[in-house]
């Protein structure tokens, strides 16, 4: 029997991944992309509501279209700003999705922090304020929304001329707080992307991040490179230990996760986890790095299906990596196309943002502003790497913005 599926918000790979496994599927979207799903090609349920993010616009929409919630046989969304209202919405009708709780644990950053404390694990001392301090306490520390993503709003306070900047761009924010402000953690940064089932972690592939993301607002890059898992077998033994006891922490025990963490040395510090596939080009450098389709794991843990794990998987020999690829802020007069990238050294995919006559954001203020990003393969890890911060730099200089 078709397994009948209803899903806050929409995502192109989650529609193929549930209709490659034989779902009827009911997406709710937001207004601003109420045409996305016709444009993919789904000729499924669709119902649209203002804000998918507001659970009450969520359940007057199902009910203005006749959509009965018992009537499914899941209710879920891999968008983790929608985690816990379909949560909320699968406990209310009595229905499969994620526990209420670790959908909280898994977007409150302080509940989360708290967790995994509680658990053991080194993490960010925290605590919410609605104002920040006055005075420079002394410390670095880092400002950011209880639920925020992708670094949207979030500050680093390393003095008294940083204070009085994150102070006034969290009053011109309007968001009315609390915030979190915690302890900012030295380290290299990392990120672990795998599958959990039944409380085991069944797969996880660690990376190394170009740069710690928080620096991208000072020019930094946005991008990974995948950490061979034979050469650093130690290490993915710690890191392994790390991610099985926070995610016993939050409750997460089905589905796919995102975990950031602090290489410190002498110990692994956690940082952040999300129950959701990672960001950037995570999916295609997880495809080909560790031949693991991390949205088909998510919708067989979805479902109830066997993983398809298989307990001869190897990984691949060569590293790969993916980057954001920058460019100064303005209306794009021309730049490289997919061709021009395809074609240099060691780029395998291409993820065009933005083409000439569309205008660049600001890419130091979110992780997710880009003008395009790029998968590339290389032998070692240092040189492609290195590869991947020349690239961006030949991007950014490439790109003609109108004066």
């Amino acid at each position: 029997m078709r397994a009948s599926v209803l899903y806050l918000g929409w995502w192109e790979e989650t529609a193929d991944s549930l209709a490659r496994h034989g779902c009827d599927v009911t997406f709710v979207v937001p207004a601003a992309e109420s045409g996305a799903p016709a444009r993919h090609g789904f000729t499924g349920r669709t119902v649209v509501v203002p804000d998918v993010t507001r659970l009450d616009d969520v359940v007057a929409g199902l009910a203005r279209d006749g959509v009965d919630v018992r009537g499914f046989d899941a209710v879920c969304s891999e968008h983790e700003e929608c985690l816990v209202q379909a949560a909320v919405l699968a406990a209310a009708y009595d229905r499969p999705g994620m526990p209420v709780a670790t959908a909280v644990a898994l977007r409150d950053k302080l509940v989360q922090k708290r967790l995994v404390r509680e658990a053991g694990l080194a993490v960010a001392g925290c605590r919410t304020a609605y104002e920040l301090p006055e005075t420079y306490p002394g410390r670095p520390f880092v400002v950011k929304p209880l639920d925020g993503v992708s670094t949207q709003h979030t500050h680093v306070v390393r003095g008294p001329e940083s204070l009085e900047r994150a102070r006034a761009a969290v009053a011109a924010s309007g968001r009315p707080g609390p915030w979190l402000v915690e302890e900012f953690m030295t380290g290299a940064e990392m990120h672990l992307d795998g599958v959990v089932r039944d409380g085991a972690v069944l797969f996880l592939g660690l990376s190394r991040y170009l740069q710690n993301v928080i620096e991208i607002q000072d020019g930094g890059l946005v991008g990974s490179v995948t950490v061979d898992p034979l050469a650093h077998a130690d290490l993915y033994g710690r890191v392994r230990e790390l991610a099985a006891t926070a995610l016993n922490a939050l409750g997460h025990t089905d589905g796919v996760f995102h975990l950031e963490l602090f290489d410190q040395g002498d110990r692994l510090a956690f940082s952040e986890c999300a129950g959701r596939i990672g960001g950037g080009m995570v999916l295609e450098t997880t495809r080909a790095r560790f031949g693991v389709d991390l949205y088909d794991e998510w919708t067989r843990a979805l479902l109830g299906l066997p993983s398809a794990i298989g307990p001869g998987r190897s990984a691949a020999e060569r590293a790969y990596g993916w980057v954001h690829l920058p460019a100064r802020p303005g209306r794009v007069r021309a730049m490289p196309g997919r061709e021009d990238l395809l074609g240099l050294p060691g780029v395998e995919a291409v993820q065009l943002r933005v083409r000439p006559g569309d205008t660049v954001p600001d890419t130091r203020a979110a992780s997710n502003a880009r003008a395009a990003t790029v998968m590339l393969s290389g032998t070692c890890e240092d040189g492609l790497a290195e590869r991947m911060r020349t690239l961006a730099d030949w991007f950014r200089d490439s790109v003609r913005i109108e004066s």
